[in-house]
């Protein structure tokens, strides 16, 4: 071989060693798909026909049977906003969610559910930080995946 076979061949040996040395050192990526957020999200359609628009940003976790969880947001005067809760468990567990004030008055207004989802409806009088509080019940000892997405118009 010439000289310029041999460096092709070390170039082409080089090349081969940083390939698999890339493909080694990045994880590969896998989609996952959190099936509570899509409860919560196929529980806003029919808000969402009606003009609601839905924030990217949600919350998410785990609970126990029978635990609450509260989320402080901030809501504004003047904009309607619906809350909807999804869960991902296939046992038969019931949601709950309501929405206070910051004196503790609750303000929820309407409420709707579904087989894996709860939602709830708030028109705040003013501006302020409110407490969505919610909560799953049911028999269940495994720990409960859920979701909170939410809209406003």
């Amino acid at each position: 071989m010439s000289a310029s076979g041999i460096m092709t061949m070390k170039s082409l040996r080089a090349a081969a060693v940083a390939c698999v040395c890339f493909f080694l050192a990045v994880p590969p990526a896998f989609a996952v798909v959190d099936d509570a957020h899509s409860a919560a999200l196929e529980g806003a359609m029919e808000q969402v026909k009606d003009g609601f628009k839905l924030r990217q940003e949600y919350w998410k976790g785990t609970l126990k049977a029978g635990e609450q969880k509260l989320v402080k947001h901030q809501l504004f005067k003047g904009n309607q906003v619906w809350f909807w809760l999804g869960t991902s468990t296939e046992a038969e567990v019931k949601l709950e969610i309501e929405v206070y004030d910051a004196k503790g008055n609750k303000v929820s207004a309407e409420k709707r559910s579904g087989s894996d989802f709860a939602a709830v409806h708030v028109d705040p009088k003013k501006t302020g930080t409110y407490l969505v509080v919610f909560k799953i019940t049911g028999k269940t000892k495994d720990d409960i995946d859920w979701a909170l997405v939410y809209g406003w118009k």
